[in-house]
């Protein structure tokens, strides 16, 4: 199997976002089977991302703030790992569970969903 080490550019936050090949590192090595665990780098682009023109993060990801949900194209919203990118299924579903409260707002003018946001805000009614 031919082989080639990689350095990884980072975000400001230390995140890697590209990595690079390192120029004169390609080597091959003797195996009988390989394994690939690729993980997950970014939601693919092709298809609606790019048709729509939605803006994406530094990651690659689709750009949408956290808590709002929605992108720089009407009606587009995004959460989960296309937003905030490869990370634990609780965070998706809570994302998804808030930002469906959004879309419930947006189309409605008002959502009666269960939300963090609206736990808050009971309280300090209280």
């Amino acid at each position: 199997m031919k082989v080639t080490d990689v350095s990884w550019e980072l975000d400001v936050l230390g995140r890697p976002i590209k990595f690079n090949e390192v120029e004169g590192s390609e080597r091959e090595i003797e195996c009988q089977r390989v394994f690939l665990a690729m993980g997950f780098l970014h939601p693919q682009h092709e298809g609606a991302i790019n048709s729509l023109n939605v803006h994406l993060d530094e990651r690659k990801n689709v750009k949408a703030k956290e808590g709002i949900y929605r992108t720089n194209v009407s009606k587009v919203f995004a959460a989960g790992d296309m937003r905030r990118g490869q990370s634990l299924v609780v965070w998706a579903i809570s994302e998804g569970r808030e930002c469906a409260r959004k879309v419930d707002e947006f189309l409605m003018g008002h959502s009666i969903l269960e939300s963090k946001d609206a736990v808050n805000q009971f309280e300090q009614a209280f």
